[in-house]
């Protein structure tokens, strides 16, 4: 158990010891962790340099103003809807689960909890707003890069991933990697948004603010907020045995915690926009101020999660 901020040393979590060299270093995110070779998750080689679709430097990046209040928000809207399908899908009390993405890190405290007598291994290309789960019993805190960085095979029973396949320019070459990290059996959950509603708005200023939102996170960090859309045939075309969907549609303007998420994306939006000196600007705020409205009430996105199995066994002890 990590005691004390020392993290529990999981070898079966671990890449190949490093051999020196000047690349970067994955690494626990205690003093004194392992230093480890980042992988392909494919071939297990160190690949041609590939950042996130460019996430780190876009508007959602960590080092944005208000991005951690932006990410409280949305584990607040999201929350509920995540430990729904989680239990739905069936997670074993004793999984070894690995979060990626994990943000603010509300998914990985919800995975111990779910799981009593498993272990969690929260990632994120920045760790910075969930490091202190590093002292928690039954949690290592990793710094990952998804698209770079790989895991032995059969590392673990559960792999969740929420809004960040929408983010990656190879969601698929990264599922087929969740893939390989599964043990067989092993169960792979992920959730997208799907921003088609906003193109049947009846309110044109909302319309424009989320097709402006869209088009600043596709031009800064390549985001494709339709993903949703289309996740369950990703799931079922990387191998899966799909197990269920599940598709919320998340209100604006009814007082709900939708509208704070998108009041702070909204802002973050346009501090992006008015750094590059961009007109779009006024669109973003035109949209924030009518989430206010009393008269005003829109579906802004539908949360959708998938959840499948890798073939090859089932898995015991689910929870109901």
């Amino acid at each position: 158990m990590a005691t004390g901020g020392a993290v529990r040393w999981e070898p079966s979590l671990l890449f190949r010891p490093s051999t020196g060299g000047g690349d970067r270093h994955t690494r626990y995110a205690t003093e004194g962790g392992p230093s480890l070779t980042p992988l392909d998750p494919m071939t297990s080689r160190r690949p041609a340099a590939e950042a996130a679709s460019g996430y780190d430097a876009g508007a959602f990046s960590h080092h944005m103003t208000g991005e951690q209040s932006r990410l409280r928000a949305l584990e607040k809207l999201w929350d509920p809807f995540t430990e729904h399908s989680l239990r739905r899908a069936g997670v074993p009390a004793a999984a070894r689960c690995l979060e990626v993405g994990a943000g603010a890190g509300s998914v990985a405290r919800m995975l111990a909890r779910i799981c009593p007598g498993g272990h969690v291994t929260a990632t994120d290309i920045d760790t910075r707003f969930f490091a202190e789960l590093a002292a928690e019993e039954r949690v290592t805190v990793l710094s990952h890069d998804v698209t770079q960085d790989g895991f032995p095979a059969g590392s673990f029973e559960v792999v969740h991933a929420r809004m960040v396949l929408c983010h990656l320019s190879c969601p698929e070459r990264v599922l087929a990697a969740m893939s390989q990290w599964l043990v067989p059996g092993g169960l792979l959950l992920v959730e997208d948004l799907d921003l088609a509603p906003a193109d049947a708005s009846p309110h044109p200023v909302m319309r424009r603010g989320l097709h402006v939102a869209e088009q600043t996170l596709e031009a800064s960090q390549g985001s494709d907020l339709r993903l949703g859309r289309r996740l369950q045939a990703l799931v079922t075309d990387a191998g899966f045995d799909l197990g269920g969907m599940a598709v919320q549609p998340v209100l604006i303007g009814d007082g709900g915690p939708a509208d704070e998420f998108w009041r702070l994306s909204f802002a973050q939006l346009h501090e992006f926009q008015a750094r590059n000196s961009s007109p779009l600007a006024g669109e973003l705020d035109a949209a924030m101020s009518l989430i206010d409205r009393p008269d005003f009430t829109d579906i802004g996105m539908h949360a959708v999660s998938v959840w499948g199995r890798k073939p090859g066994g089932p898995l015991s002890d689910p929870l109901a």
